[in-house]
């Protein structure tokens, strides 16, 4: 009975203490870019249109001409090459299926002199019957001028994607007419 009692003051004496979590708290992320467009379909349609890299080059209205995966485990490794010929390699750390996003880090050996670091992400928010919100961010580190203009890639890019889906959606046709049977 000592025993039980000595173990019960001891767990009191401990419940008592301040407990801390292990893992530091999480912290509000920055962002260098933030861009958001409304597009007139919901957002399943826009994430299936997204992962489907046949269609890059139209939803990116002609500045990525093509995505190519190199790898089939996460971090997944992917080639994007631009209209003016560059490659940029960069590692796709999070796709998220059932909350509509991604996220991809370009790897160094495809940043610029002066940036450090460089992450691109795409949310896809639903916004009522056919319509989606995009929200597109960007995560630059390094000096200033190499970041300015690392920036401002970045904002194209997001500029394009938006000219690009929106176009696209504008061509797509919204129902499909039903065959008649005879």
């Amino acid at each position: 009975m000592k025993k039980v009692l000595l173990l019960c003051f001891v767990l009191i004496g401990f419940a008592t203490r301040p407990i801390y979590a292990q893992m530091a708290a999480a912290q509000k992320v920055q962002w260098d870019l933030e861009k958001q467009f409304d597009v007139p379909v919901e957002r399943d349609s826009v994430w299936r249109l997204l992962k489907d890299y046949s269609l890059v080059s139209k939803l990116s209205n002609g500045f990525v001409q093509s995505i190519v995966h190199k790898d089939d485990v996460m971090p997944i490794l992917r080639e994007s090459t631009y209209k003016d010929g560059t490659k940029r390699e960069n590692l796709l750390t999070q796709l998220e299926e059932q909350n509509r996003f991604l996220v991809f880090k370009i790897k160094e050996s495809s940043l610029p002199e002066g940036v450090t670091f460089a992450e691109t992400a795409i949310f896809l928010k639903e916004k009522g019957d056919n319509q989606c919100e995009v929200i597109w961010r960007g995560l630059i580190k390094g000096n200033k001028e190499a970041k300015a203009k690392y920036l401002e890639f970045m904002k194209t890019e997001a500029d394009q994607y938006e000219t690009g889906l929106k176009g696209y959606l504008k061509g797509e046709r919204k129902a499909v007419q039903m065959m008649r049977m005879q």
